[in-house]
């Protein structure tokens, strides 16, 4: 074996057994990228790891089903020192919020494990789409007519974890940013706030078809949706603030401008032969602007309705409707009061197309 390959393992942790099993079973590949992702070795049953943590085992074996994992053998000592750091750090967030809140403990943790496995399932589709890459690249090479012990020395040199996980860092930073702002956004009343009509449009079930998609199949759906959204958007005035994957987010002053943006892109996505469905929420007042975005209650509630919405509609807030509600170009269904998350009790209006010419 190439000693600086030796050298890369054992310095992560990896057994002689181990390397010795993986050089004779043609495993070197898959031991170096594990060595490269976690480098200390697994000493710990999940026992151990509860009593030196000082978590209840009840709490740390369902936060290890939060992240998606089966329950663990007695004994198994498959969990390693940093195992115990997380669980630590989990607990003292327990305690915190316990002892902020004045909520019952058991509802902390409950609290907490909806967190965890809310990270967990979007860590795993990132972690289905760089593995991917990884399994392609080796698959390329062992095509190519190099062996495992090759193929495991390009990746000490090639597989950097640390890089990605600043670019994780940085990515979940801007999204909490966004989301805070979005949320916790003072709604003062200020004559610089601008007024707008707001909409968020989704993909209905794009979760679900990430899961069974190729790669390249998933490719031409991002980019045709992408395509799409940006398209009409321009096409009938509008501004596009962002995408956030499935998401797209857009902004007018003119209020029927947002309505025919939505209800043109929920047309044109039932009408695509690559695109499902797609549903918008819109809503319409004053908004914080801040870097090029936008924040504040009117955000945050358009952004809910996307929620409420069906698949092919769209759904708009009672301001929205009553600032267009004569324009012959909107049709609407029955207004029905809702409870939105975080918002309180509004109204709520389906939109439609009209007999006439909306404006835009």
């Amino acid at each position: 074996m190439d000693p600086s390959l030796e050298r890369f393992l054992r310095d992560r942790g990896a057994t002689p057994d181990e390397i010795v099993r993986a050089e004779a079973e043609g495993w070197l590949t898959l031991l170096t990228i594990d060595r490269s992702l976690f480098n200390t070795p697994a000493s710990f049953s999940r026992q151990d790891v509860a009593a030196r943590s000082g978590v209840d085992p009840e709490v740390s074996s369902r936060l290890w089903r939060a992240l998606g994992f089966p329950d663990v053998p007695d004994g198994a000592p498959v969990f390693t020192q940093e195992s115990i750091d997380v669980l630590r750090t989990l607990q003292q967030r327990v305690d915190d919020w316990f002892q902020r809140r004045n909520d019952a403990q058991a509802d902390a943790v409950e609290t907490l494990v909806q967190q965890v496995r809310a990270l967990s399932g979007g860590f795993a589709r990132v972690a289905e789409v760089l593995s991917d890459s990884i399994v392609d690249s080796v698959e390329a090479a062992r095509d190519a007519g190099l062996d495992d012990e090759t193929i495991a020395l390009v990746y000490t040199e090639n597989l950097e974890w640390s890089r990605l996980s600043r670019i994780f860092d940085y990515v979940l930073r801007l999204q909490m940013r966004d989301a805070v702002w979005r949320k916790l956004a003072i709604d003062d009343v200020s004559a610089t706030r601008p007024t707008l009509a707001v909409g968020f449009l989704d993909l209905v079930g794009y979760t679900a078809l990430s899961q069974v998609l190729e790669d390249d199949e998933l490719g031409a759906l991002v980019s045709r949706f992408e395509e799409l959204t940006h398209d009409t958007i321009a096409e009938l005035g509008g501004r596009l603030v962002k995408t956030i994957g499935d998401e797209v987010m857009f902004v007018s002053e003119a209020p029927e401008v947002t309505a025919s943006i939505a209800l043109r892109l929920t047309e044109r996505t039932g009408d695509d032969a690559v695109l499902p469905d797609a549903r918008a929420g819109l809503a319409f007042g004053s908004v914080v602007a801040r870097e090029g975005d936008y924040y504040g209650s009117v955000v945050n509630l358009a952004h809910r309705l996307v929620e409420l919405a069906y698949p092919g509609t769209v759904l708009a807030s009672a301001d929205l409707h009553d600032a267009i509600a004569d324009d012959p170009g909107f049709t609407w269904g029955r207004s029905r009061d809702r409870k939105i998350r975080d918002i309180g009790r509004v109204g709520t209006w389906p939109l439609r197309a009209g007999d006439g010419e909306a404006a835009g």
